[in-house]
């Protein structure tokens, strides 16, 4: 059976954006969509007596907007993509603690950049910021691309997380049928002023990116030679701030959870969470699984 495609909605726009994103990719993938609201009540964590009274009265009537907001969303999703088999249901709790936990069985969870009560400084919202960090599996974060049709976006160092980031975004441009585009910042400090070594290190930084992708990319090319891609090397002293950059022209961009030289404790590097705050459109945060 096909592992669903999970999406976080509260009823705000960025959620609404995020669950039509979730349904073009149930639809690609074959994926049934589950959409999940979490309520949040007034009185989560207190005993019966918080309860009592009109205050219970109140909780109600927030419950029961929630869930007319819910049938309102599924209903534009339905009709939006017919193709795609939709469930819903309410959860009550914490929303990132649930969200984290229906990422454990999802094939995708897909949360908005930003939710209800946001200020609009802040480029993503709490929520969506925990679900990104301690999800599991491939997490979206979603904000609308400059180029709906660009190509998928892959950082890629040779770490571990970056193998799975690129087998991701491989299968990615597949579905999308655009090309995929893989990415490696570097920095060499350059010889400068001072006499040269016998050959550039920033040459030779070069070169050994460019023959780390090309000894990646070997595999998913023999596999799929129909797939289109182009190696991109880019000498930066700020990797975050290219990546970023870059973004601008892709219609999904793939990092992994942790980078070359990350501490076992940090679930994102630098380059991640620089990403899931500023990237100019939707970015993947692959995170290891047991699936």
């Amino acid at each position: 059976m096909t592992r669903p495609i999970v999406v976080g909605v509260d009823g705000s726009s960025g959620a609404l954006v995020a669950a039509h994103y979730a349904a073009a990719v149930a639809e690609r993938h074959g994926a049934p969509l589950i959409l999940i609201h979490v309520f949040e009540t007034l009185f989560y964590g207190y005993g019966p007596l918080a309860v009592a009274g009109s205050y219970a009265g109140a909780d109600d009537r927030l419950r029961e907007a929630a869930e007319h907001m819910l049938a309102h969303a599924v209903d534009a999703i339905g009709t939006a993509h017919l193709a795609v088999k939709i469930d819903s249901r309410t959860e009550t709790g914490v929303a990132a603690e649930r969200l984290i936990d229906e990422s454990q069985d999802a094939l995708m969870t897909v949360v908005g950049s930003r939710g209800m009560g946001g200020f609009a400084s802040l480029m993503l919202g709490s929520v969506s910021a925990q679900v990104a960090t301690y999800g599991h599996g491939p997490v979206v974060v979603v904000r609308p691309p400059a180029d709906p049709d660009g190509p998928v976006l892959v950082g890629f160092d040779g770490s571990e997380g970056a193998d799975a980031a690129l087998q991701f975004a491989v299968q990615e441009a597949l579905s999308r049928k655009v090309p995929l585009v893989v990415a490696n910042v570097y920095w060499e400090e350059p010889w400068g002023f001072h006499q040269p070594p016998a050959a550039d290190p920033v040459v030779i930084a070069r070169h050994r990116a460019e023959r780390m992708i090309t000894d990646a990319l070997e595999l998913p090319l023999e596999e799929h030679p129909e797939l289109q891609y182009e190696i991109r090397i880019i000498h930066s002293l700020n990797p975050e701030h290219s990546l970023v950059a870059e973004s601008a022209h892709a219609g999904l961009t793939v990092v992994g959870c942790r980078g070359r030289g990350g501490f076992a404790g940090l679930l994102l590097g630098s380059v991640s969470r620089t990403l899931i705050h500023h990237a100019a459109g939707p970015v993947a945060v692959i995170h290891p699984t047991d699936q």
